[in-house]
């Protein structure tokens, strides 16, 4: 290792050299102060000036001489910038073992060392969090090293990670919750500014939504694929079939009509509309079954008779596809004619002069057939409008609601790990057990119990006896609580929002007076919105 050969005479105290050099000299490595802007604090330069730089600066000495700054950048860019032709600094000499544990000192050393002084950001800090664990230090270990509890170090992992994150908690736009979730969807911009605009009470719920759609998003993706290849334009929407038609709408020049070999033969006028579905079918007999025909309630209860005209799930084969539609927006490039039928549609009549066929009576008879057929269309395809409308409509609601029990359910989770309960809890209890005296035997109550508990390896039976002798008579109440809550939970399902079950409204307005803010899809239950309403919001806002 060369010597230090610059600035007076070195001391040398417990292996650290006590020196001045020239601040040109020294080189100023990675820092978790990303960012040093000496115009936004014109009076710490002015005072680097007139009194020089007071603290001495901590470099370390690699084995090639080089001498890297670790802590005191802000303080060796002001020196140079007044012109100061030396500082204090104490050096060490550089004893870690490989790059992995050099950083590590670094990065720690830098982020005790700054929120000794001037703290950094809590971006900056973020990003130096993110920095160890990526070097395979434990959160544990980061978080004992920073002085945090683990939570705030996998929240700051996050935010480290993402440099928007970064930048709105430093312009104080989020908190570091928000800010984690917000890093999970780096680099999606339609995601990020959904939840950049959505009201701070929807933030979490909104994520929740995002998660369940970009799922979708990538098995859409697998799913096109294979259409991809062959050289179709795929959808997951449709456009309408005042843009396209189907290939029911179209015959060959020669009047055959359109197949699927058709279609393949010029992808290149041809778009797939892929939307997703459940085929259902009968496991013993393989014959389709209608949605509508199933009672979901028994999903997971084998024991559970289903109501009157229903079947049970266990007894129904569930296949999730994306069925493919053929549709084309230019007949003529594809080499096709519209069919007679939708000629008629499109010209509004059977375009044949009534006069023409008078006294001909099969050809009369022929002509209000093409416009009875072209009538039928037309109604037809109004219906498959609304038809797709509503299974949008549907698919969409469904999916908010799922993500608004996530969030309630974390909300439960909170509100029941409480050692006391809410002062209205006991008058909530009594109330809703006199009104409905069957609800603690709703067969899905135990399995949510043990969710918004956290009970994993004992009965929740067991649980709660266990609890009420450890922890007294307060905890007992939070417990009574949480049977009634978690059974009152367990009714609703994703499509809650359309056929609501006993007690849902008082439930979620109680939820609401213990802070929980309610969804937009929850306001549909307790009866503040409607379907349509909510469906729409997004496109509002």
């Amino acid at each position: 290792m060369a010597a230090i050969q610059n600035g007076p005479v070195a001391e040398v105290i417990d292996g650290e050299i006590f020196v001045r050099l020239d601040p040109r000299a020294l080189e100023i490595g990675a820092n978790v102060r990303d960012q040093v802007d000496l115009s936004a604090t014109p009076d710490f330069v002015e005072s680097i000036r007139d009194h020089g730089v007071l603290e001495a600066i901590s470099a370390v000495q690699h084995a090639d001489g080089r001498i890297v700054v670790r802590d005191g950048q802000r303080r060796v860019l002001a020196a140079r910038e007044v012109g100061a032709s030396s500082v204090p600094v104490i050096v060490y000499v550089d004893t870690a073992k490989d790059e992995r544990a050099r950083t590590a000192e670094r990065v720690i050393a830098q982020i005790v060392a700054n929120d000794q002084r001037l703290a950094l950001t809590t971006g900056q800090r973020a990003a130096g969090a993110a920095e160890l664990l990526d070097l395979g230090i434990s959160v544990a270990k980061v978080a004992k090293s920073l002085h945090r509890d683990k939570a705030w170090v996998e929240k700051a992992a996050k935010v480290g990670m993402s440099q928007v994150a970064r930048a709105l908690v430093d312009e104080d736009q989020l908190d570091l919750e928000r800010a984690a979730i917000l890093a999970e969807f780096d680099g999606d911009d339609e995601a990020v500014q959904q939840l950049l605009r959505c009201p701070r009470w929807r933030f979490v719920s909104t994520a929740e939504e995002l998660r369940a759609d970009r799922i979708e998003r990538e098995e859409f993706e697998d799913a096109a694929t294979p259409y991809v290849e062959k050289g179709f334009l795929v959808l997951r929407e449709h456009p309408g079939y005042g843009t396209v038609l189907a290939m029911a709408d179209l015959r060959t020049l020669e009047g055959g009509e359109v197949t699927v070999e058709t279609v393949e033969s010029g992808p290149e006028h041809w778009t797939v509309v892929l939307s997703k579905g459940q085929l259902l079918s009968d496991i013993a007999t393989g014959l389709p079954i209608d949605e509508d025909a199933v009672d979901w309630y028994t999903e997971g209860e084998a024991d559970i008779e289903p109501d009157e005209g229903l079947v049970h799930v266990n007894t129904v084969n569930i296949e999730d596809v994306w069925l493919p539609e053929y549709v084309c927006a230019d007949p003529d490039a594809a080499g096709l004619q519209l069919s007679p039928v939708m000629a008629a549609v499109r010209t509004g009549g059977a375009n044949v002069d009534p006069a023409v066929t008078e006294g001909d009576p099969r050809a009369e008879a022929e002509r209000q057939r093409l416009e009875d057929e072209a009538e039928a269309r037309r109604k037809e395809l109004e219906t498959e409008e609304r038809v797709r409308r509503q299974r949008k409509l549907v698919r969409s609601l469904n999916l908010k609601a799922e993500a608004a029990t996530t969030v309630r359910r974390k909300f439960l989770c909170s509100l029941l790990a409480a050692t006391t309960p809410p002062k209205t809890a006991a008058a909530y209890v009594a109330t809703t057990l006199a009104g409905d005296g069957h609800l603690l035997t709703e067969f899905r109550a135990d399995g949510v119990l043990k969710e918004v508990l956290s009970i994993k390896d004992s009965y929740s039976s067991q649980y709660v006896a266990d609890q009420v002798v450890k922890a007294g008579a307060s905890r007992a109440q939070v417990l009574t609580l949480a049977l009634v809550l978690a059974a009152q939970e367990s009714r609703i399902v994703k499509d809650s929002w359309r056929s609501k079950r006993r007690g849902t409204e008082a439930y979620l307005e109680y939820l609401e007076i213990q802070g929980h803010a309610l969804t937009p899809i929850e306001e549909i239950m307790v009866g503040r919105r409607q379907p349509d309403q909510v469906f729409d919001l997004d496109l509002d806002e």
